[in-house]
């Protein structure tokens, strides 16, 4: 799904209470360098673990965990940050026991859902398209 290329928090929003009308798990590996977002997310966003993020220089961890956002007040910053993040997962599906078997070495997210048939949503590179996997 292509999106408007200044799109509002609302319409943004609207998009994804399409797919899910409940909560929705966001999954991400969000970068040390992200510590305004960590501070934010301090109360709500439960890590996993911590990572070397790849394809950085310098080196920085990554911090690997999960938020159910059931009021959907945290879509839209992540949407805002995706292009700083190499993981972001939007699903209505707790997979967060999944993420535990998540190592350095092999450290794709999206092969959890992808290999698992779990629908879910990721955002393109350039933040102007939703990928929406329903199986």
């Amino acid at each position: 799904m292509i999106l408007d290329e200044q799109i509002e928090e609302q319409g943004f929003v609207d998009i994804i209470n399409r797919y899910y009308k409940r909560e929705c798990y966001i999954y991400a590996m969000i970068p040390e360098s992200e510590e305004q977002l960590l501070k934010e997310l301090s109360h709500d966003f439960i890590e996993v673990n911590k990572f070397p993020l790849p394809r950085v220089f310098p080196r920085e961890m990554g911090h690997l965990g999960y938020i159910k956002d059931s009021q959907k007040k945290y879509i839209y910053e992540f949407y805002l940050r995706s292009t700083t993040m190499d993981y972001l997962v939007f699903s209505e599906t707790d997979a967060s026991e999944q993420l535990h078997k998540l190592t350095k070495n092999s450290l794709d997210i999206y092969k959890i859902f992808e290999s698992n048939n779990i629908p879910h949503i990721t955002i393109g590179p350039d933040g102007q398209w939703l990928n929406i996997l329903m199986y």
